[in-house]
C-alpha cells in the first residue's frame, strides 16, 4: 500500500494498493485493508 505524505501530514487523503492484479475479489480486498489500516484489526 502507498500513502502519499502529504496524505499523512493532512490527515486526509488517498492510498493505492500497489499490489499486481489478482482474481481476488475486490469488496474482499477492500474490507480486509480497512481492517487493517483504518480500524487497526489485524
Amino acid at each position: 500500500i502507498r500513502i502519499p505524505r502529504v496524505a499523512e501530514a493532512e490527515g486526509k487523503g488517498y492510498f493505492e494498493d500497489r499490489r499486481p492484479a489478482s482474481n481476488m475479489d475486490p469488496y474482499v480486498v477492500t474490507a480486509r485493508i480497512i481492517k487493517t489500516t483504518i480500524l487497526n484489526e489485524a
